[in-house]
């Protein structure tokens, strides 16, 4: 599917929806659509576009999370005659240009906080929408608080997988085991993906680095990321567990908004970190399974794919 370019789009100067908008200049976007300053009787606002293509309304189906917090709003909604409009809060800046901004590692007060902001919103969001495509590109920064936004490939956790959920539209650094195995995404695919936004805040790297698709699919499966450094143990073994490759073995969003709310903001005493180091290094051996389990399951696939080649072959 493709985007609007801003040829098409800047011939419409003013969009009537709910009111009326003046679009000014283009500031993000993205393969499922773009995003330009707009504004309207003196409110600043953000305006995405999206293509009318087969599944692009599906984005349409979350301008009313009003019940979950820190979720970008959407304040305004409609469509043109080739593009589908939503209207949001002008945001500060995404997380990944406060990344850019303020270096490559961040600090773990400032971890928590961006986390616990991210957690909240998931945790509200349990058992009624996956998002399915957790990033920092999708987290924004509206005022002062870090929120969800970027519904465009989310599904209602009840709803059963059709053609134009574009389930196999994915972000490789980001996405769980299950996204490469193309099974059901569930609240545990998003914990997955914050395990990988909180250990690229807090290391300055990605725990999986492909660089190729193949790559990234093998890291998500069957590897496990290095060890986190210089971070409280209770943390890091918290996003060790965000990080495990079988869904149900995760802590859920609201597990984790509570623990952050114990991570340690200075030095522990001996025996408690004692303590954590021994509760780390059983989350490792859990993962360590968990790995272990999800390479025999990829061989499995394998020889069933074999097999069933021969048994087409024989036929």
């Amino acid at each position: 599917m493709s985007a609007p370019t801003d040829d098409n789009l800047r011939r419409t100067k003013i969009l009537r929806l709910g009111r009326e908008w003046h679009l000014g200049a283009r500031i993000g976007g993205g393969g499922f659509g773009v995003v330009f300053r707009a504004e309207s009787g003196g409110l600043q606002a953000a305006v995405k576009l999206v293509h009318k293509a087969p599944g692009a309304e599906r984005e349409l189906l979350f301008v009313d999370l009003k019940d979950a917090r820190n979720v970008v709003p959407i304040i305004d909604s409609g469509e043109t005659e080739d593009t589908w409009a939503l209207v949001m809060p002008l945001a500060t800046q995404s997380l990944r240009e406060y990344m850019h901004a303020n270096g490559d590692a961040q600090s773990v007060d400032h971890v928590v906080r961006i986390l616990k902001d991210v957690a909240t919103a998931l945790a509200d969001l349990d058992g009624t929408v996956v998002h399915r495509d957790l990033k920092p590109e999708n987290i924004l920064l509206v005022d002062g608080i870090w929120c969800l936004a970027d519904f465009g490939i989310s599904r209602y956790a009840e709803a059963t997988t059709a053609p134009d959920t574009r389930k196999h539209a994915l972000s490789p650094p980001y996405a769980a085991p299950e996204r490469w195995r193309s099974e059901r995404a569930t609240a545990a695919t998003d914990v997955y993906s914050l395990g990988v936004v909180a250990y690229e805040l807090l290391s300055g790297r990605r725990p999986f680095d492909g660089p190729t698709l193949e790559a990234f699919r093998d890291q998500h499966l069957h590897v496990d990321p290095e060890a986190l450094e210089q971070v409280p143990p209770s943390f890091a073994a918290l996003i060790d567990e965000c990080l495990y490759k079988a869904p149900g073995a995760r802590p859920s969003a609201a597990n984790i908004l509570a623990r952050l709310e114990r991570i340690p903001a200075s030095q522990v005493t001996v025996g408690l970190s004692r303590l954590q180091e021994a509760n780390r290094e059983e989350v490792n051996r859990r993962a360590r399974t968990a790995r272990a389990e999800s390479e025999t399951q990829t061989e499995a696939e394998r020889r069933a794919s074999l097999m069933q080649a021969a048994d087409k072959g024989l036929a």
